[in-house]
């Protein structure tokens, strides 16, 4: 790795260049001093290359974007100051060596040049989160040529994948790189601001700026969702994708500065690599994803325990759970009964780090018991939610899994009589019916219910609907 000269993690805020801020940089002095710092430390180790991460590019859900021109521009005419531009040569010879070596992983990207970018309306320009750190480095003086790439938004897991190969690519090249993580942190962070602040934004602060002075990078890519989404951070990913170049080496990480002025999380730091390899760190996420998983079982209600066997059986082996057998193994002897005794309509729910990722019911019973009727229900949430991609055996030990039990319909007159958190719903009207689960996290009012109920039953908003309610049981 002598030709991989570290990660620079840096933010990205324009007011922090004068002609942005007109004077009010100065209340970021400290990001000011950290941002010096890293040009210092580029101008040192001279890279021939530096290759930008960042969150505000070219987005695409499920691919990374890598500018494919020979020259890219960008300027700051969103923030007011047009005139304040660059333009950049591009290493093409890295390029296409990184992109040989994401071909071979069957690792999804595309290569934005000015003809591909006019079908999807954009352009293959500098964004801002690179500008601004870059704007800092050139103060220097020093020349280095650059790769800018766009994070996508599927798994860390993947991000950090491909930084290996990334790395990878940087070590069969004779070119001395730097990579840059553009990353503000949290936006979340003013209390003054109670529309917006958020008490998880400064814990997701704090176990990133630790975990880079530590080394204790697994805590950054095995955050859990509920941290990051509720920060509102815009630097988890570049930060992850960078890490991954880091990948079973050591490194030492350095911060120079955290602050929070504007009630956004800006970190200063670099990460040396050293030539003394370890262990992947992916071998010991693994093993916390496997503990983690473990604990979930262990904590789990035997209707959630059914779905989740259903699912996994499914998955790896396309037969359906054999009801005899699982219940042979289970000593609830009165849940087991009630599996067996007791015709209800049921849910299954499938999450996957917090975001949906498979579910389909029934209203009604359909099968002689519950305990089928959850068999039946989970087969169809993991494999033929038309809404995704069926579930594959290397998701399954990150799936949350909820049964929801359904209680007698009842007809309702008065939109008063609904209550979003108590009752689901259910909507008719000409033959079409249309239901939503209560409690939702996200759905906040009956009528957001009633209108996503319509929705999903192809109603008209304005249309009158019959409207049911009906209770759950809710098993997770």
């Amino acid at each position: 790795m002598n030709n991989f000269l570290g990660v620079l993690i840096a933010p990205h805020p324009p007011i922090v260049i004068s002609e942005v801020g007109k004077g009010r940089e100065h209340e970021a002095q400290s990001t000011i001093n950290g941002m010096e710092k890293l040009a210092e430390i580029v101008s040192k180790k001279k890279p021939e290359t530096i290759i930008c991460i960042t969150p505000h590019g070219n987005v695409f859900r499920d691919e990374i974007c890598i500018l494919y021109e020979n020259e890219i521009e960008g300027n700051l005419a969103k923030f007011g100051v047009a005139e304040l531009a660059m333009k950049k040569e591009v290493d093409i010879s890295l390029l296409k060596k990184i992109d040989s070596e994401l071909r071979d992983k069957n690792i999804s990207h595309i290569l934005l040049n000015k003809t591909i970018a006019e079908s999807y309306s954009c352009k293959p320009e500098i964004d801002h989160g690179c500008f601004v750190p870059l704007h800092y480095f050139d103060k220097t003086g020093h020349k280095y040529k650059i790769i800018h790439i766009t994070i996508h938004m599927n798994d860390l897991i993947d991000l950090y994948e491909t930084g290996k190969v990334l790395r990878k690519a940087i070590e069969e090249s004779d070119t001395k790189v730097m990579v840059l993580a553009s990353a503000d942190l949290s936006h979340c962070l003013n209390q003054n601001e109670p529309d917006k602040y958020h008490p998880k934004g400064k814990v997701f602060d704090e176990i990133v700026t630790k975990a880079i002075k530590s080394g204790s990078y697994e805590d950054i890519i095995g955050m859990e969702e509920d941290i990051y989404v509720n920060a509102a951070e815009c630097g988890l990913r570049p930060i992850v994708f960078a890490l991954g170049t880091l990948d079973a080496y050591v490194s030492v990480g350095k911060v120079f500065s955290y602050e929070a002025p504007f009630g956004v999380g800006y970190m200063t730091a670099f990460i040396e690599t050293l030539s003394e390899k370890k262990e992947s760190l992916l071998e010991e996420h693994h093993i916390r994803k496997i503990e983690r998983y473990e604990s979930v079982k262990r904590k789990e209600n035997i209707f959630v325990t059914l779905a989740r066997e259903t699912i996994e059986v499914w998955v790896k082996t396309r037969t359906r759970l054999d009801w005899h057998k699982f219940k042979s193994i289970i000593l609830q002897s009165k849940l087991i009964n009630k599996l067996e005794s007791t015709k209800a309509g049921t849910f299954v729910s499938i999450h996957k780090n917090g975001k949906l990722r498979g579910c389909i019911g029934t209203i009604g019973p359909t099968h002689p018991n519950i305990a089928h009727e959850i068999i039946s229900n989970a087969i169809q949430a993991s494999s033929y939610d038309t809404r995704f991609e069926p579930i594959n055996e290397e998701e399954l030990l990150a799936l949350e899994i909820k049964v929801d039990v359904l209680g007698e319909i009842e007809e309702v007159k008065d939109i008063g009589d609904l209550d979003v958190e108590k009752y689901g719903v259910i909507v008719e009207y000409e033959g079409r019916r249309g239901l939503l689960l209560p409690n939702i996290e996200g759905i906040n009012s009956v009528h957001e219910q009633i209108s996503i109920a319509k929705q999903k039953a192809g109603i008209g908003n304005d249309k009158q609907v019959k409207l049911s309610r009906f209770e759950v049981t809710r098993y997770s």
